[in-house]
C-alpha cells in the first residue's frame, strides 16, 4: 500500500459533510475516491466535535445507502480527532467556520469541500481548500511513476 507523504508527513483532509454525502453517487465520483483513500490508510482524515455530529446528523437524514452510511460510519472512526482553533475569518455562512476550525487545529494540508463560500477563500493559514476534483488530480500528480493507486482503483479493489 502506497503512502503519499508531504514534509515527510501523512497527508491530512477535513471532508466537508457535503462530499461525504455526494459520495454516495458511486465508486465513479471524486468525492468516493477520496473517501476510499482514507478508508484505506492513504489519507488521514481530521474532524473535530462539531465536524463529526454534522457529519453524523447530516448523513443519516441525507443518505439513502445503507453501504454508503457505512463507508461513512467506517471514515469517522477512522478520523483523528482534533482541538479546534480560533480563526480569524469572517465567511458568508458562518456555520463553515467550523471546518477551517477543524483544518487548521488538526494541521490539515487539505480542506475538501463543494461550498463555494470556502472555496473562494482558496487557502487559509496552510490549509488548501479545494473541490474533490481538484484534490484528486492533485493525489494523482503525487503519485509516483508506477501508478499504483490509480491502477489499483482501477481494478476495483480500492477499499476492499
Amino acid at each position: 500500500m502506497y503512502t503519499v507523504y508531504t514534509r515527510n508527513v501523512m497527508v491530512r483532509v477535513v471532508l466537508d459533510t457535503n462530499v461525504l454525502v455526494n459520495a454516495e453517487q458511486g465508486s465513479g465520483s471524486f468525492a468516493k475516491r477520496i473517501l476510499d483513500l482514507v478508508r484505506t490508510h492513504q489519507l488521514v482524515a481530521v474532524t473535530t466535535h462539531p465536524v463529526r455530529r454534522e457529519n453524523e446528523l447530516l448523513t443519516e437524514r441525507l443518505v439513502r445507502d445503507e453501504q454508503h452510511k457505512g463507508d461513512v460510519r467506517e471514515y469517522l472512526a477512522l478520523a483523528i480527532d482534533a482541538t479546534p482553533v480560533q480563526v480569524a475569518i469572517e465567511l458568508e455562512d458562518a456555520e463553515d467556520i467550523k471546518l477551517l476550525a477543524a483544518a487548521v487545529g488538526g494541521q490539515a494540508q487539505f480542506l475538501i469541500t463543494d461550498d463555494d463560500h470556502l472555496l473562494t477563500v482558496g487557502e487559509y493559514q496552510g490549509v488548501r481548500i479545494m473541490r474533490p476534483r481538484e484534490f484528486w488530480q492533485w493525489w494523482q500528480a503525487s503519485q509516483d511513476d508506477s501508478g499504483k493507486n490509480w491502477a489499483t482503483w482501477l481494478s476495483g479493489t480500492l477499499g476492499k
